[in-house]
């Protein structure tokens, strides 16, 4: 059984959804610590033809709290401006009407950051097709490691013996004390290797790397497109996708 562990990220990209649906279960990384101005908190759309960034507001909180327990700012204004701009890009888009009121929904419901994007991440995944089973860190009883150590915890308490994991993550997965524990353990890792598709956007230039948003709104047909795209290496782009498989 192979799965995916991944901190649940706002608005995610593409290849973080191919991920999830790579797996046979998907865990949310929720249990570590926040850090501002990352992923977790922002992403980026296409705005005037370039990439823009969209940011939440969080409350503040001690520099060690988890994701799970942060709080979005009870301001309303950042909310509008999020809104507003999300209209000002993609209000010609064919998807438009199907999801601004959702985004607007959402938006104004939530309180919680975690809740908030893994809400978004579950609509998003159904309209995409993909119906992995997913589980969040914080609700799995683990104990108080970290990085390798945390992601072997979690791969041992779902009996996992296949962890798919980021490029980004190579190389501390490479260290002598990663490969020792994995090894051990009898769990391999793989790595994937996204090479993002070329689909009909707003404006004149492609601008590759935004939030799935982009995507959704700009696709008649996001679920067929996506498993026409993703799993059958369609887009015109020969070795679309490539999973490096490396046993340790």
């Amino acid at each position: 059984m192979k799965i995916a562990i991944m901190q649940p990220t706002f608005l995610p990209w593409l290849g973080y959804f191919y991920m999830i649906k790579s797996v046979d279960k998907f865990v949310f990384l929720d249990s570590v610590q926040f850090e501002r101005r990352s992923w977790q908190s922002r992403n980026k759309i296409k705005l005037n033809d370039k990439e823009f960034f969209l940011s939440l507001c969080c409350q503040k909180s001690p520099q060690k709290t988890q994701i799970n327990d942060i709080l979005l700012s009870k301001e309303p204004k950042w909310r509008e401006k999020i809104l507003n701009t999300i209209h000002h890009a993609y209000s010609k888009s064919i998807n438009f009407k199907n999801y601004f009121e959702f985004l607007r929904n959402e938006l104004f419901l939530n309180e919680n950051l975690s809740d908030f994007n893994i809400n978004l991440i579950k609509k998003f995944m159904s309209d995409l097709g993909i119906y992995t089973p997913i589980y969040r860190a914080s609700k799995l009883n683990l104990s108080n490691a970290k990085r390798e150590d945390l992601l072997l915890e979690i791969c041992l308490s779902l009996n996992t013996d296949s962890y798919l994991s980021p490029e980004g993550s190579r190389n501390y997965l490479q260290s002598e004390h990663s490969r020792q524990i994995f090894n051990d353990n009898k769990i391999k890792i793989e790595y994937l290797d996204f090479t993002h598709p070329i689909y009909k956007q707003q404006g004149k230039n492609f601008v590759p790397y935004l939030g799935v948003i982009d995507f959704l709104f700009n696709i008649k047909d996001p679920k067929s497109t996506f498993n026409e795209v993703f799993l059958q290496n369609g887009g015109g782009s020969d070795d679309f996708l490539k999973l490096h498989k490396e046993a340790i």
